[in-house]
């Protein structure tokens, strides 16, 4: 019975002190302040300006691609147009078949 008793009261012993441990302790990011105030908003300052910057050269390169997109648009455009008047023009020749029967009959026509 003692000795339950005394494991018992070892463990709550060992257990509240594993839990005082934890309150003792300072968070490491509280143990230093390394930058102040205006280290800070400089900092992101810069930050700012560095991704303002960015930004920009985004912009730019979005424009140089949208003007390359008209382009190859205005490009597909002119094929397509290209096309269908080749189209058109090669339906207004004679199909092989065609030139064939004719060129048949012409040769006959010389043989005669």
């Amino acid at each position: 019975m003692y000795r339950k008793l005394a494991i018992a009261f070892l463990g709550i012993a060992l257990s509240s002190s594993v839990a005082l441990a934890g309150v003792c302790t300072v968070k490491p990011e509280a143990e230093t302040k390394k930058d102040t105030l205006p280290v800070k908003y400089q900092k992101l300052k810069k930050e700012n300006e560095e991704l303002k910057q960015q930004l920009s050269s985004c912009c730019e390169k979005k424009e140089e691609l949208k003007s390359e997109i008209e382009s190859l648009n205005s490009q597909i455009d002119s094929l397509t147009k290209e096309k269908e008047s080749l189209t058109q023009k090669l339906s207004s020749y004679l199909s092989k078949d065609e030139l064939i029967s004719k060129i048949q009959q012409l040769q006959e026509e010389l043989r005669r």
